[in-house]
């Protein structure tokens, strides 16, 4: 993807919402199959642009989901709780796809949670043993190693599951933004 100049580092929350968060709002309204009521969370250095449209609605079909996420990494002291995250819907294959991974939007070693942080991801992609996982991987190595480091993450959906047929990712360095796009699903 094309690289953007951000003046500053100071600049990076009115670079998103100035600059992102009207046009994947636009795109998402469009490809969801309802109309989309879109929260705005807060977690630390992060924001999750969250939409619980299905539950919220009573909806039968649909999944509540992420819409994008922004901030700035941090260092993370304590370990992932793992015992946590494997309960977290137990079996990969019962609540997404073969090949799927419960993957994280923001590595819990740049201060990524669980719970609205979680996404059916494909594990070449989560793993970083496909040649894009790799891209995903040294992007994720960015900001963790350098804590402070303005991210985001977006994914694009092309039905009403959580499952993101696409992600953007977006890591600033040196004033630059560094953009990717990822597949997540065959096809």
């Amino acid at each position: 993807m094309e690289s953007a100049l951000v003046h500053s580092y100071d600049d990076w929350d009115s670079f998103i919402r100035g600059e992102s968060v009207a046009g994947w709002l636009e795109e998402y309204d469009a490809l969801a199959p309802w109309v989309a009521e879109i929260l705005e969370i807060p977690q630390g250095p992060l924001t999750y642009l969250f939409d619980s449209t299905p539950t919220m609605s009573g909806a039968d079909t649909g999944d509540d989901r992420v819409v994008a996420v922004w901030g700035r990494s941090v260092a993370v002291a304590a370990p992932r709780d793992s015992s946590r995250q494997a309960g977290f819907i137990p079996v990969p294959a019962k609540w997404s796809h073969i090949g799927m991974d419960r993957g994280h939007f923001v590595a819990h070693a740049a201060g990524g949670g669980m719970d609205i942080n979680f996404f059916p991801q494909a594990q070449g992609l989560n793993r970083g043993t496909t040649e894009r996982g790799k891209v995903w991987k040294a992007m994720e190595r960015e900001i963790v190693t350098h804590p402070g480091t303005p991210f985001f993450v977006r994914p694009v959906y092309e039905d009403g599951t959580w499952v993101p047929t696409l992600l953007d990712y977006g890591v600033l360095v040196d004033a630059q933004l560094w953009e990717e796009r990822f597949q997540n699903r065959d096809g």
